[in-house]
C-alpha cells in the first residue's frame, strides 16, 4: 500500500531508502538531517522529494517516518518530535539501526503510532543508489504483533525477505553481523596490504576467489572449514608471518595477531594442547625475542 513517507537522515542508507521506497511505488515527500548537500542529493534522485532542515516540518508531512539516524540519535530525534506534536495517531515510524528494537520509539508509540525496527543485513557503499542493492536481502524486523503485519510489507515492498528477530536479541544479532561484515571486510583489507607490500599488483586476482570461497564454507560448515597455519598448528608458520610483517609492514602485525587468534579461538577445539600452547607462544612473542 502506498504511503507518503519522509526519510529523516540522508547519508548512504537513507539516501537508498528514498530511492527504493520511491521505486517502489511510495510517495517520498520529504527529506531531512544531515547537510544540505545530503539533501539535495536525495532531492536529485527522487522526484517531487522536498529536501527540508526541519525535521519536523518533514515528519508532519507523512504517514510513514523512516529514521536512518546513527543509532544513538533514534531516541533523541523521537523525542523532539513528540515534544514538538510531530507524531500523531495512525503514523507509522520505523528506524533501520541493526542493534537497537523498539525501545527507542517507545514515546513515537504512546503518541499513537505504529512502529517497527527494520534493519537491512547489507553494507551499502558510499554514493550508491541502486535498489537493486537491497532485492533479496535479508531485514531483522522488530514490531508488536500488531504491527508486524505492515512492516513485513514494507520490506517486501523494497524486494527484501523479512525476518522476525525478538527485541532482546537485536545487540547480538547486530554483532553477529558487524563480525560478518566489518571484521570480514577489514580481515581483507590487511591482506590486501600485504600483498601490495609483497610486490602483487592485482591483489584482487588472489583474494577475491579465495575469500569469497573461504566465506562459502564456512556458511555451510562453520568452523569446520577453516584452512591455514593456525588451524593446522602449524607455530612456525605464525611466527615467520610476524617476523616479515614486524620487518616489512610493522602497522599489520598486530592486526595479524588479533585475526589469528580470532582464528585460534575457533580451531582450539581440534587442536592438541601442545599445538595450542605453541601458536599462543608464537601470537605473544615480541619481534626481539627471536
Amino acid at each position: 500500500m502506498s504511503a507518503r513517507v519522509a526519510v529523516v537522515g540522508p547519508g548512504r542508507v537513507g539516501t537508498l531508502l528514498a530511492v527504493a521506497l520511491s521505486r517502489a511505488g511510495h510517495r517520498v515527500v520529504a527529506v531531512a538531517g544531515g547537510s544540505a548537500a545530503a539533501r539535495e542529493r536525495v532531492g536529485s534522485l527522487v522526484a517531487g522529494v522536498r529536501p527540508l532542515a526541519s525535521v519536523t516540518e518533514a515528519a508532519a508531512r507523512a504517514q510513514l517516518l523512516v529514521l536512518s539516524v546513527p543509532d544513538d540519535a533514534i531516541e533523541g530525534v523521537v523525542r523532539d518530535l513528540v515534544r514538538d506534536d510531530a507524531i500523531a495517531p495512525g503514523q507509522r515510524v520505523v528506524h533501520v539501526a541493526g542493534a537497537r528494537g523498539l525501545a527507542p520509539l517507545d514515546l513515537a508509540r504512546r503518541a499513537g503510532a505504529a512502529t517497527a525496527a527494520c534493519h537491512p543485513a547489507m553494507t551499502v557503499s558510499a554514493g550508491a543508489s541502486d535498489p537493486e542493492l537491497l532485492h533479496g536481502t535479508a531485514w531483522a524486523v522488530t514490531a508488536a504483533a500488531a504491527d508486524r503485519s505492515w512492516a513485513h510489507e514494507l520490506v517486501t515492498d523494497l524486494g527484501g525477505d523479512p525476518l522476525d528477530v525478538p527485541e532482546a536479541a537485536r545487540g547480538l544479532y547486530h554483532a553477529g553481523l558487524s563480525l560478518g561484515s566489518n571484521a570480514v571486510g577489514a580481515a581483507v583489507a590487511a591482506a590486501r596490504q600485504a600483498l601490495l607490500g609483497a610486490g602483487i599488483r592485482q591483489p584482487e586476482r588472489f583474494l577475491g576467489p579465495l575469500a569469497a570461497a573461504s566465506v562459502t564454507n564456512v556458511l555451510d560448515r562453520g568452523a569446520a572449514a577453516l584452512t591455514g597455519p593456525v588451524v593446522r598448528g602449524d607455530a612456525g608458520t605464525v611466527a615467520r608471518h610476524l617476523e616479515v610483517l614486524h620487518a616489512d609492514l610493522p602497522a599489520l602485525a598486530t592486526t595479524y595477531r588479533h585475526l589469528a587468534a580470532a582464528v585460534l579461538a575457533q580451531a582450539t577445539p581440534g587442536l592438541d594442547d601442545d599445538a595450542v600452547a605453541a601458536l599462543r607462544a608464537a601470537l605473544e612473542a615480541t619481534p626481539c625475542d627471536g
